[in-house]
């Protein structure tokens, strides 16, 4: 496991809640694009086993949504990089009555699950905080090993077509500058992620753009807890139809112009 990952995370968990980082409409609006990006490409069964690549959602709250498929199928193999992340994740889902007891502490690029054993992958926006291209191809490819025959692949990643995706020395300036809470790392393009599940033996069988707010992420947030603070969460019920009328853009022809996530659905071809 990369030790410089799990003590950046481990720290960002840590100060989580005390940086005032929750944004309960901004969450619940990801929540529900997730759940409905879930229904849409798959259906869960209580038989499957599934892979969440990592739980950093699921240990501070509202933004999960592992937690409601948990009356389908509780069968999850859920992974993250920090222990403590790990441990929050835990505790939040014994509160919920979900079996916490496959939780791994572990590294999504070296994972330690056996090959062709998971029939769901989820992989939330977790490949985009590596440091470089090369680390999401080898995450890309372990993800391929334990995926099996038939299996379905469903991942999300930053979306570098966005009109307001800033170059990556504007984004390596917010972080020296202390401007974004955690690492942002390198991402892929629609077309080189394609290109990359086709090598490792997965065919691509859908593609979107989710999430339809400008950079950079800290404005929105900082305007959501402004709005809220000022109305004394009167402007609740605007901010929410404003977030799910720009959510209306995934339909459009310029979805991925505006689109913060990537979004595809890829299925591992059978070997025999």
């Amino acid at each position: 496991m990369p030790v410089k990952e799990a003590e950046h995370w481990g720290e960002v968990a840590r100060g989580w809640a005390d940086k005032g980082y929750a944004n309960e409409l901004l969450a619940e609006q990801k929540r529900k694009t997730y759940l409905s990006l879930i229904a849409r490409w798959t259906q869960i069964t209580e038989k499957q086993m599934i892979l969440k690549t990592d739980l950093f959602a699921e240990a501070f709250g509202v933004e999960q949504f592992l937690f409601d498929l948990g009356p389908v199928n509780n069968n999850v193999v859920g992974i993250d990089v920090s222990a403590e992340i790990v441990k929050q994740a835990k505790r939040q889902a014994l509160k919920r009555g979900m079996d916490a007891g496959k939780y791994l502490c572990c590294d999504v690029k070296q994972l330690p699950l056996r090959d062709n054993s998971i029939d769901l992958i989820i992989s939330d926006s977790t490949l985009d905080h590596f440091p470089s291209e090369a680390d999401i191809v080898t995450a890309l490819k372990e993800l391929g090993r334990v995926l099996r025959d038939g299996g379905t692949l469903i991942l999300t990643i930053d979306n570098k077509g966005n009109l307001t995706y800033p170059p990556y020395f504007i984004v390596r300036l917010w972080m020296k500058l202390g401007l974004l809470p955690y690492f942002i790392g390198r991402t892929l393009s629609l077309s080189k992620l394609r290109h990359t599940l086709e090598e490792i033996g997965l065919k691509l069988e859908g593609s979107t753009a989710i999430l339809h707010y400008p950079h950079p992420d800290g404005l929105v947030r900082w305007l959501e807890r402004s709005l809220r603070n000022l109305s004394r969460g009167k402007l609740d019920n605007a901010i929410r139809k404003g977030l799910a009328f720009l959510n209306k853009l995934e339909g459009s022809r310029i979805r991925y112009l505006t689109g913060r996530y990537l979004a595809v659905k890829a299925v591992k071809r059978g070997t025999t």
